[in-house]
């Protein structure tokens, strides 16, 4: 398989992404970070309704914060319900942190009493144009430039709730390492890719990448026979497949599976991006993206 480097030379990577937003079903379990409800804390409590982003709270928090994600793995994020003891912990939040589009995400800032950082509103956040022409909700915040925007927000927020503590300076570390990343911006400019989930438009278009055509997205995988024609056409013509994967780098869906399957056949570059959900803050997951391509890992 040929490999991408840092001239175009054509590499494999790997670009894993997660479902956005799993939250508890009413039938489910709430998954609480352990010491919530115990009460007595300086720090404030921040809820975040889907899974990944605690990571990224904790790189700005304070000593005595406590950052909580409510989810179960197993369901799908857009059927997700809050459950009684789910919604309790986000009522009593400080801040609440949500995706903006599943009906979770629209229940639990209907309950929040504090306040409520949705990803998909902040000001200036760019929703892109998925290739059908819908807006692509699915993990904005993928891209530097937009989770530049949430931190800044989320920084603010908590800024204002606990003045005493220094998150604007907690802030400010985190961007230094974002900036960092910056110099692969563009990289890849002039580029079409074939993505199996929506979430991985946001990191292909931060390297100047096009996805042209996304195959998957959810549990039930139903493609038709002209979309399939379509991506071995796209990838036999030189196109860039970025495959979703889990901690382990293995494809999370069986779109990805067979988008990985196919570019090795037809010897198409891949890009392996994290899924949202997975270990680590978004600068980890760009990160690793990051170390494909610099080291020309991705073939």
């Amino acid at each position: 398989m040929n490999r991408v480097g840092s001239g175009v030379a054509r590499r494999v990577v790997y670009i894993a992404v997660p479902a956005v937003v799993l939250i508890v079903v009413a039938a489910g379990i709430a998954f609480l970070q352990p010491g919530w409800g115990e009460g007595g804390s300086a720090g404030l409590l921040v809820v975040v309704t889907f899974p990944g982003l605690k990571s990224d709270v904790e790189l700005i928090a304070c000593s005595g914060d406590r950052v909580v994600e409510i989810y179960n793995p197993g369901v799908d994020p857009h059927e997700a319900q809050l459950d009684p003891r789910a919604a309790r912990m986000v009522a009593e939040a400080d801040i609440v942190v949500t995706g903006g589009h599943t009906p979770a995400d629209l229940k639990a800032a209907e309950l929040a009493s504090g306040t409520v950082v949705d990803v998909t509103r902040i000001p200036g956040i760019k929703i892109m144009e998925a290739p059908d022409g819908s807006a692509n909700l699915h993990y904005p915040i993928y891209h530097p430039d937009n989770y530049r925007l949430f931190l800044s927000r989320l920084a603010e927020a908590m800024q204002e709730k606990r003045p005493e503590c220094d998150y604007i300076g907690n802030l400010r570390v985190v961007l230094k390492k974002l900036e960092d990343l910056e110099r692969l911006q563009g990289l890849l400019k002039g580029s079409e890719a074939v993505a199996d989930h929506p979430a991985a438009q946001y990191p292909a278009h931060w390297l100047g990448a096009e996805v042209v055509l996304i195959i998957g997205g959810g549990e039930e995988w139903a493609p038709t026979v002209q979309e399939l024609e379509k991506a071995e056409r796209l990838l036999g013509s030189g196109s860039l497949a970025f495959i979703t994967v889990d901690d382990s780098g293995v494809p999370v869906s069986k779109a990805g599976e067979w988008l990985l399957r196919e570019a090795e056949r037809l010897g198409a570059s891949v890009i392996l991006v994290k899924a949202p959900y997975t270990e680590g803050s978004i600068i980890d997951k760009l990160s690793y993206i990051a170390v494909q391509i610099e080291g020309g890992i991705y073939g």
